[in-house]
C-alpha cells in the first residue's frame, strides 16, 4: 500500500515521530488530536492570532471544559458554511455542556464567489474528511498530504510554520518594516481582487448562525473580530460597510457577546495576520475580555 505522494508504509515508519506528533503540515495535527471540549473557529487570522495555551493559563482550565483546540484553518478551507459546521460537529465531544467557543469573523469568512449554495470548500478536507481525531490519520495522509517522503522530512526541518498540539499555528518570518510593507501590499492586492469578485453570502450567514446555535448547546459562545492592519481594515469597510453592525445584530439576536478588535493597533506580518509577539499580547487581552463578557451574559 502506498500513501499518495510516495510515502510507503516503510516510509511511514521513518516518519513516525513526525506523523504521530501531528507535524506533517499546517493542518494535519488538528485531525490527529483528541476530540475537543472547547474550540476556536475561523480562518487563518484566528489560527495564527489566538493561542489556546494563553487562554488556559489565564483562566479557561478552571472554568470550562477542555481541551481547548484552535480549529481554525484558512479562508480557502474554513469560511462559514455547511462543510465547516459538520467538521466542527465531528471535532467536539458530544457530551460537552460547559465548553468555551470563540467564533472569529470577518467579511471574507462570510463571502462567496459565484451562486449561493455552491461552496468551494466542499471539495477540500474540510468537506470530505470524516475522521478528524485519528492518529495516524491515514485518510488525511492518503488524500491531502501530497509531498514525497524526502520533501516532507526536509520541509519539516526547515518549516516557517509550526502547528502546536493545541492548534495554534506559529509562523516564523521576518518582521522588519520593509518586509511587512511588501507583504502587506501583496496581501492588499489579493483582497482587492476578492472584493471585486465576491459578495456577502446569505448562505454563509445562515451557516454562521447555525454554527453558533450548535455550539450554544455545548457551552458559552463569543463572537470575535480580530485586529488587522489599517489598509486592509479600510478595504473591508469599503467592501462591507455594514458588517460590524450586522455582527452586533447577530450577537444580540443569539444572546452572545461580540468583541470587535478590528481597529486595535496590533502588529501584523502582512496586514492580515498577527505577528507572534502580537498574538501573545492579543490572546492575553482576549482572555481578560472574555471573562468579563461572558460574566455579563
Amino acid at each position: 500500500m502506498l500513501l499518495l505522494g510516495g510515502i510507503s508504509l516503510a516510509g511511514l515508519g521513518v516518519l513516525g515521530p513526525v506523523v504521530l506528533a501531528g507535524r506533517v503540515d499546517a493542518f494535519y495535527g488538528r485531525f490527529t488530536s483528541p476530540l475537543a471540549g472547547s474550540l476556536i473557529v475561523g480562518t487563518s487570522r484566528a489560527a495564527q492570532g489566538i493561542q489556546p495555551a494563553v487562554l488556559e493559563d489565564a483562566w479557561l482550565g478552571k472554568k470550562f471544559d477542555g481541551p481547548l483546540l484552535n480549529y481554525a484553518f484558512t479562508l480557502t478551507h474554513s469560511p462559514y458554511g455547511p462543510a465547516y459546521l459538520r467538521s466542527i460537529q465531528r471535532k467536539l465531544r458530544p457530551e460537552v455542556r460547559d465548553g468555551l467557543f470563540i467564533v472569529a469573523v470577518d467579511p471574507w469568512s462570510l463571502s462567496l464567489t459565484g451562486p449561493e449554495g455552491r461552496y468551494p470548500e466542499d471539495n477540500s478536507f474540510i468537506g470530505q474528511l470524516h475522521q478528524v481525531s485519528q492518529n495516524p490519520n491515514l485518510a488525511y495522509l492518503t488524500r491531502y498530504q501530497t509531498k514525497p517522503l524526502y520533501r516532507l522530512l526536509l520541509d519539516y526541518a526547515t518549516a516557517t510554520e509550526h502547528l502546536h498540539p493545541d492548534g495554534w499555528l506559529e509562523v516564523t518570518i521576518g518582521v522588519d518594516s520593509a518586509q511587512v510593507r511588501a507583504r502587506t501590499a501583496r496581501k492588499l492586492q489579493d483582497y482587492r481582487r476578492l472584493a471585486a469578485s465576491q459578495h456577502l453570502s446569505a448562505g454563509r450567514l445562515q451557516a454562521l448562525r447555525q454554527t453558533i446555535q450548535f455550539l450554544q448547546q455545548h457551552g458559552h459562545v463569543c463572537l470575535v473580530r480580530l485586529p488587522v492592519g489599517p489598509s486592509l481594515l479600510q478595504l473591508e469597510q469599503t467592501y462591507q460597510p455594514g458588517f460590524d453592525q450586522l455582527m452586533r445584530q447577530t450577537a444580540t439576536a443569539l444572546a452572545i457577546p461580540y468583541l470587535d478588535y478590528s481597529t486595535q493597533p496590533y502588529a501584523t506580518t502582512d496586514g492580515n495576520h498577527l505577528q507572534r509577539a502580537a498574538s501573545l499580547s492579543f490572546s492575553q487581552q482576549l482572555a481578560k475580555d472574555l471573562a468579563a463578557a461572558l460574566a455579563s451574559h
